[in-house]
């Protein structure tokens, strides 16, 4: 999602320079080739190595971190010591806490860090922020994402953003906040038929974990939330074989012996995923975003939904997913 985000920002006028930092520098120039902006460098970083990070950062107005989540507490630590504004697509509930726990650190060093500001959680976050101002109070906010695909592919299986990200979201327990409390669920479970305008349609969703659950009852908390929820359709034949790996044992980060050598089974799949060539078609995907807010306004029970439909962005050749995801950031 980084190089969407670094595309958009070739687009502003009073963006001077833009700095492609990863850890993979060949892939790094990839991208900023495929720009041809005179605003692009590139550094090779670890964002592990709090001295050379904090060397990258030194001097930069904003930050925009779209490295995996188990990363941005580093980032956002150093982003606090170097005084530069921040932003990250999101935290997976867990991470996204410990990032909150460092607002007073960001707040004495004058900086604005947004967790979370990609699709969902994101644009999910202005939904219900529009919901919110409409009610005196909230019993309850549950998000729902739906999404489908028919890019024509001949991969046996196409991740929409991060595979380990994914594997985390089918394996770990989701959150569900109910007055005052969080409360795991079982993953995948919570099934739930929805009808999403088209072309998703109607789709099954399942209880995800996700950083909405963990910043909806603090953002709103003045309105005495009681309930927030997070569920997700995924394609039904994506879900299948997602769930077909992850049953075998793919979702897992613990090592296994295999011929003598320690190997971590969501890391193969994360590799042989990198392996297969991408493929030059037209993305035909669409991510359905939406919130549903109940409460009170004036002491009648008030519902509202809001929602956006997002497909694909031919002018830049990307997919709806892409297209969600990096822009906000």
């Amino acid at each position: 999602m980084g190089r969407i985000a670094v595309r958009t920002l070739t687009e502003f006028s009073d963006v001077d320079q833009i700095t492609i930092a990863d850890y993979n520098e060949e892939r790094a120039h990839e991208v900023a080739a495929a720009l041809a902006s005179s605003k692009l460098e590139i550094k090779q970083i670890d964002v592990n190595d709090e001295e050379r990070l904090r060397r990258l950062l030194h001097g930069a107005d904003a930050v925009l971190n779209a490295v995996e989540y188990v990363f941005n507490l580093p980032v956002l630590r150093a982003c606090i010591q170097e005084k530069v504004h921040y932003a990250d697509l999101g935290g997976l509930f867990h991470m996204t806490r410990k990032l909150m726990d460092l607002s007073a650190e960001a707040e004495a060093a004058g900086i604005t860090a947004m967790v979370g500001m990609g699709g969902t959680p994101g644009v999910t976050n202005l939904l219900a922020r529009a919901a919110v101002d409409q009610l005196d109070s909230v019993d309850s906010i549950k998000v729902q994402l739906g999404c489908g695909d028919e890019t024509p592919s001949m991969a046996p299986l196409v991740a929409p953003y991060s595979i380990r990200t994914i594997l985390d979201e089918f394996t770990k327990e989701p959150q569900v906040f109910q007055d005052g409390t969080w409360y795991p669920q079982r993953p995948l479970s919570g099934e739930e038929e929805m009808v999403f305008p088209l072309p998703i349609g109607r789709a099954t969703a399942t209880y995800s974990l996700h950083s909405e659950c963990a910043t909806f009852p603090v953002s709103f908390r003045d309105k005495s939330i009681r309930h927030v929820s997070f569920k997700i359709a995924f394609p039904p034949d994506f879900m299948t074989k997602l769930k077909f790996l992850v049953d075998l044992g793919f979702g897992s980060a613990e090592p296994i012996n295999v011929q003598g050598v320690k190997v971590s089974p969501r890391e193969v799949l994360a590799q042989l995923l990198d392996l297969v060539p991408a493929e030059d078609v037209e993305p035909q995907d669409c991510d359905v975003l939406r919130i549903v807010a109940a409460g009170q306004t004036d002491g009648q029970p008030v519902e509202i939904t809001n929602q956006i439909v997002v497909l694909p962005y031919r002018r830049w050749g990307i997919s709806a997913g892409a297209l969600d995801t990096g822009t906000p950031l």
